[in-house]
């Protein structure tokens, strides 16, 4: 089993949930380190460099079919690290790929998705 920190549609409630329906909801927090958030429509991708806030999230203990899963369904534009939270553990979490173009989409200041307005379609 790993930790695994969500911050977007993989959040308890959001559209892409289901994926981690055997996993374990373990705690809510936020990293310990600054990132920046963008949105990029239906769904949220947080990149290094020039940070702004903590990301808020959720951490789930997820075997290692559940990873292979999602790192599928996140597909080339994230891959995997991992990042210090604020309770003091570490999960892996998703970041944008290099390949996006960043600068297209605007910077979320919360790191709270959820904070966001955006249109219904997120869930």
């Amino acid at each position: 089993m790993s930790l695994l920190f969500v911050y977007g549609t993989l959040k308890k409630g959001c559209s892409n949930h289901h994926l981690l329906e055997n996993s374990v909801l373990v705690s809510e927090t936020f990293t310990e380190d600054r990132f920046r958030m963008l949105n990029l429509g239906p769904f949220p991708g947080v990149v290094k460099g020039e940070p702004v806030s903590r990301i808020s999230g959720e951490v789930y203990d997820v075997d290692n079919e559940t990873l292979d899963v999602l790192d599928e369904f996140e597909g080339k534009w994230f891959y995997r690290e991992d990042v210090l939270l604020g309770n003091g553990s570490k999960a892996a979490m998703y970041f944008l790929s290099s390949e996006v173009p960043c600068e297209r989409y605007s910077v979320i200041g919360s790191g709270n998705w959820m904070d966001h307005p955006v249109s219904e379609d997120k869930y």
